[in-house]
């Protein structure tokens, strides 16, 4: 029997709202932020309800900048395109509220 739960696997990269589609970003720059820390994603993870964890490499698009890997584990039924949404979603939220 297959687990409920599935591992999606999210680059800081695809929210980075300074590198183009081709180099990574996965979100409309809307729903993006400049130079997203891996530890932004990892809140903004966690405070959606996911269980999740950094792995510190690099992205292979862009390997000059830093980034990570943020390892998450949600319902087996939830796309990945929907989690890295709601993830730029809620960095957008959180970056506006440090303002």
């Amino acid at each position: 029997m297959a687990s409920p739960v599935k591992e999606v696997r999210v680059w800081s990269s695809y929210f980075d709202q300074t590198l183009s589609r081709k180099y990574g970003r996965r979100l409309p720059r809307e729903l993006s932020v400049p130079d997203p820390k891996p530890t932004e994603v990892l809140e903004a993870c966690k405070s959606l309800g996911y269980e999740c964890e950094i792995e510190e490499k690099r992205y292979p698009r862009a390997w000059y900048k830093p980034s990570a890997l943020v390892v998450v584990r949600v319902p087996r039924d939830v796309s990945k395109y929907e989690v890295v949404k709601s993830i730029g979603r809620r960095l957008v939220e959180m970056r506006a509220k440090s303002r």
